[in-house]
């Protein structure tokens, strides 16, 4: 195991008002140093509670911080599902994965990024929570922080994981999903043909322009690494309380993934939510407004999904 120093960079204190009362919560900004990079991480706690169980929660896919929002994309979805976990009593904590927010560095190079090393870096959180002698822990992993969960547990015992649109297929067969209504005929033919490449450990030398940002060289590595796993055969060896989370407004992962997921694990169990969207808010109108939401960070996150983690964890 890596030896892992802990840096406390700052400690600040505010407070919380819930139901006419006053929860005081502590955030405890933190570098964990790994071995090439460090990361940048929060700790949520209310404060004066002890022996509280801990919720690791790992950022879906592109450059999504530890808020859950992207460059030109705020919703801060991450960051209120944090609160309501920490005003519900459960720890919480979120990182920037390597390369991305605060945990940027200086020889950062895309093309040395696989879905290997951010699993790995989720390694070494769990031991510095281990370390610091938290023992019920629970991993959530929202979309592609769902995968990366599952590659990071396979050899860890924590308390239970908790997957929130997450996909049962591989990403190869997600991403021709997602791309094929969309694109004419001919232009997709030329995208399967590059994601099978891929799929199969190729690069692809030649990328048509059009295509560039989506297969640039810079990131075809990480596609790589990406493309090799396939979710329900990881989440197979996963022999602890699971919970799948699935919205039933959800513009990119559908409901079958979720019960892909659900049916490869024995001890899953699958908690459905109405008019939740891919970015946790309630989305009680049409597209547009669902559209609107990624860009909307106002919008609380959905209430069922809070009971719905709660009751897992606490029960």
């Amino acid at each position: 195991m890596k030896s892992i120093l802990i840096i406390i960079l700052s400690i600040f204190f505010y407070p919380f008002y819930v139901s006419g009362q006053v929860l005081d919560r502590q955030v405890d900004t933190i570098a964990i140093q790994l071995s090439d990079i460090s990361l940048h991480v929060v700790l949520s706690k209310p404060l004066n509670v002890n022996n509280l169980p801990i919720a690791l929660i790992i950022a879906g896919s592109g450059p999504t911080d530890l808020n859950g929002n992207q460059p030109g994309i705020m919703n801060n979805s991450l960051k209120y599902l944090s609160d309501e976990l920490v005003d519900n009593k459960i720890v919480t904590l979120r990182f920037d994965k390597r390369g991305i927010g605060k945990s940027i560095y200086s020889d950062f190079s895309e093309s040395k990024l696989t879905i290997d090393k951010y699993a790995e870096d989720v390694v070494s959180i769990i031991a510095y929570l281990k370390e610091k002698e938290y023992s019920d822990i629970y991993v959530i992993g929202h979309s592609e922080g769902s995968l990366i969960g599952l590659i990071a547990l396979q050899e860890l015992k924590i308390k239970g994981f908790i997957s929130i649109a997450g996909v049962g297929n591989s990403a190869d067969i997600i991403l021709k999903k997602q791309l094929k209504p969309k694109l004419p005929p001919d232009f997709f033919n030329s995208v399967e043909l590059i994601i099978d490449s891929l799929k199969n450990g190729n690069k692809v030398e030649n990328v048509p322009p059009q295509l560039n940002m989506l297969f640039r060289p810079s990131v075809q590595p990480y596609l790589i690494s990406w493309f090799k796993y396939k979710p329900t055969e990881l989440i197979k060896n996963i022999n602890y309380p699971t919970l799948i989370i699935q919205g039933n407004k959800d513009i990119q992962v559908d409901n079958e993934e979720a019960h892909l997921l659900l049916n490869a694990n024995k001890n899953a169990k699958i908690v459905e939510i109405e008019n939740m969207n891919h970015i946790l808010k309630t989305i009680n109108g049409d597209i547009q407004e669902n559209i609107q939401s990624y860009t909307n960070p106002e919008l609380e996150v959905n209430k069922n999904l809070i009971d719905a983690l709660v009751n897992f964890i606490n029960n």
